[in-house]
């Protein structure tokens, strides 16, 4: 009952009393203020029966909806049982540690020398000049857009390197490889890059120079690859079929402790093999380095196909490349037309194709930059083509 209600109704009783108390005493044979303070206690009793019937609905609802949420929790276990279930037989579960072992041991590694190295830099040595770092660009560099060089020390460009590989922002530019003459989109290559405290590129020619000269060459190739191969991963998640060239560098080949991990690391993603395509240089694969040869070996073995890059010579055997894996050659598109092109050729097109075809391997064209060159190269009839041309790297996120 609303309690105007009962406050309206105790005025009005209260009234009565006090009016046949004065007005007709003779009438009632008990005092007025009695009969109202019964009739009060009536009202107020009345009302808190219906509150507390009211209370006790307002329980019951309460009390079922908790059951209704302990229902929905006791789902919710069963759910997240079942979740836990499927991540601890997922296969990319042994992926994930194994990926987490060997990034905290590849940034430690990476962290200590390149502060050993700001550390000896700041306290025996002046900025470098940029007269002394100067990257030189070439004309064709110049005609083509790129990220401009720019005008850091060494000392700065380790900086940016270090706080890339903490902050984890090492970002994965892709660059179209595409069949020809379509230009249909068919492969990407891998490139790693770094940015400065204005999200500026920094472009390999510009820090890879500088950490050789630091001595921390191996470590920045150990560590771009691996971040190369862990971006891939994620990327692919959406393009399953898309494939990735990454390049391996002959310090990492030789370099036996990381090596070793990269191999198991790969062991358990075998998944990726028809995704990645792994880059060789042909100075690297001419080494008889044991390390590097059994490197080789132990990639192919794993399913992953290789790629021969940076091609100075075609004095290459090609049945034995395919045995070892390989099944892309890539060349410069100024040296293949030096020596396929003219009047004396010093290279017979048509017999190295068909030498490649009889082992599985495709001929890739790199570094095609204009229309003129690609139709003088068109005569050649070549499959595949990379180039400026055809997109310049772009950042990974965009590309997709």
């Amino acid at each position: 009952m609303n309690m105007t209600i009962v406050i309206a109704l105790s005025i009005i009783l209260l009234g009565i009393g006090i009016g046949v108390d004065f007005l007709a005493p003779e009438w009632v044979p008990i005092p007025g203020w009695v009969l109202s303070m019964n009739a009060l206690i009536i009202i107020f009793v009345f009302n808190l029966n219906l509150r507390h019937k009211q209370i006790r609905k307002n329980f019951n609802e309460l009390k079922d909806q908790l059951k209704a949420l302990d229902r929905e929790i006791v789902e919710m276990r069963v759910e997240l049982d079942t979740a836990q279930d499927k991540l601890n037989n997922n296969l990319e579960n042994p992926q994930i540690a194994s990926e987490l072992r060997m990034l905290r041991s590849l940034m430690k590694q990476f962290t200590e020398k390149v502060n050993g190295q700001l550390h000896t830099e700041d306290a025996t040595s002046e900025p470098a000049s940029l007269e002394r770092r100067e990257i030189k660009q070439t004309q064709q560099d110049q005609a083509i857009t790129r990220e401009p060089i720019l005008d850091y020390s060494d000392n700065e460009i380790l900086r940016f390197l270090e706080k890339a590989v903490r902050e984890d922002h090492i970002e994965l530019y892709l660059q179209p490889i595409v069949r020809l003459p379509q230009r249909s989109q068919v492969f990407f290559e891998c490139f790693s890059r770094i940015m400065d405290e204005k999200s500026n590129i920094i472009r390999p020619e510009q820090y890879l120079p500088v950490a050789t000269s630091a001595g921390l060459a191996a470590a920045v190739d150990n560590l771009l690859l691996f971040k190369c191969v862990q971006l891939v991963r994620r990327t692919r998640r959406d393009n399953p079929e898309i494939v990735f060239f990454c390049n391996i560098s002959k310090s990492t080949l030789t370099d036996i402790d990381f090596f070793t991990d990269f191999i198991d690391f790969m062991a358990d993603n075998t998944n990726l093999t028809s995704s990645l395509v792994f880059e060789f240089s042909q100075e690297t694969i001419l080494d008889k380095n044991y390390e590097i040869q059994s490197g080789l070996e132990r990639l192919s073995k794993l399913g992953f196909r290789l790629s021969l890059d940076q091609l100075h010579q075609l004095n290459i055997e090609l049945p034995k490349l395919a045995s070892q894996g390989f099944k892309f050659i890539k060349i410069d598109a100024h040296l293949l037309h030096e020596m396929a092109r003219g009047d004396t050729p010093n290279l017979n097109m048509r017999a190295l194709k068909g030498a490649l075809d009889r082992v599985a391997m495709d001929l890739i064209v790199e570094k095609i930059e204009n229309e003129e060159m690609l139709k003088d190269l068109l005569d050649l009839q070549i499959d595949f083509g990379q180039g400026y041309l055809f997109g310049a790297p772009k950042s990974a996120t965009a590309a997709n």
